[in-house]
């Protein structure tokens, strides 16, 4: 396994933007995870877990330590009885597809949403009504020690966009989820009108929803009331099709977006109102 120097982290986000990993690497294997995780410990970094890159800014200045990339090279799935186990490395939207070709179903309303299985794990994605969460049998994780152990549904500690990943030191490897067994027009069908509802959605780079929904309302909503919808700093921008995107308009800087969710948070918390980010901040920002 290759670990890389000053790779640049733009090229591995849907932001397309951020500066570089110290140090970079791509496993192939539980064993490469593991030793990837030594180095670490051994040159003293942080780890920083990187799946599809869908809900991540990178400071322009990147990440003193080392970015594990769990990618398609940790991708893969298999069907067992009513379940299926799949690698964190696998896209979500490829396991929703493939599952459809066999005809097995169940979180189709999940379509569209881009990014790994693992990330969606970790951020317990959701949308239309259900979470990924809620299929989860179990799971494979690593700490950052290299101890392997299986984690049943309640240790994921899942809640509205949140798990217990984003509280410890502790990796997907794998998971196993439920599904059903449905006709195949009919999951196609599904996932067809998921898709046409993200159609809506903005089309330059963002990480999608910035924002956790507020208590009672949503962070969209809240934006827009703010009277903040279309606001403009450098090339970064707060969609005026969807107020909880901000987007990069081609040539922004982390910086640039960085510089909206502060005044988001401000404008926000002088109505009272506590704004949570749903990215992942990594650097150092202004």
């Amino acid at each position: 396994m290759e670990i890389r120097e000053y790779v640049p982290l733009r090229d591995y986000t849907s932001y397309k933007i951020g500066g570089p990993a110290r140090f970079f690497c791509e496993p192939a294997s539980v064993a490469e995870v593991k030793n990837a995780l030594v180095f670490a410990t051994k040159q003293g970094l942080p780890v920083y877990v990187l799946g599809s890159g869908t809900n991540v800014l990178v400071s322009d200045q990147g990440v003193e330590g080392l970015v594990l990339r769990i990618g398609r090279k940790l991708g893969y799935f298999s069907i067992e009885n009513e379940s299926v186990r799949v690698g964190a490395g696998l896209p979500l939207d490829h396991l929703i597809g493939a599952l459809a070709d066999e005809g097995w179903g169940g979180f189709e309303r999940l379509a569209g949403i881009p990014g790994s299985v693992g990330g969606g794990i970790f951020m317990n994605a959701g949308a239309y009504g259900i979470t990924l969460g809620s299929f989860v049998q179990e799971s494979m994780v690593i700490d950052h020690q290299g101890v392997i152990r299986r984690l049943s549904p309640a240790e994921h500690k899942f809640s509205y966009r949140d798990s217990i990943f984003q509280h410890q030191d502790l990796i997907v490897l794998e998971t196993l989820l439920s599904i059903i067994p449905l006709p195949r027009e009919q999951v196609i069908q599904g996932i067809a009108e998921s898709k046409k509802k993200r159609h809506r959605l903005p089309l330059f780079p963002s990480c999608g929803s910035t924002f956790r929904n507020p208590p009672g309302t949503y962070a969209g909503k809240v934006i827009e009331e703010l009277g903040l919808k279309g606001t403009q700093i450098g090339q970064a921008q707060i969609s005026p099709t969807h107020a909880n995107f901000i987007v990069n308009l081609g040539g922004a800087s982390s910086q640039d977006v960085y510089s909206l969710i502060k005044l988001i948070k401000k404008e926000a918390a002088a109505h009272g109102i506590t704004m949570e980010t749903e990215v992942r901040l990594w650097g150092e920002f202004e």
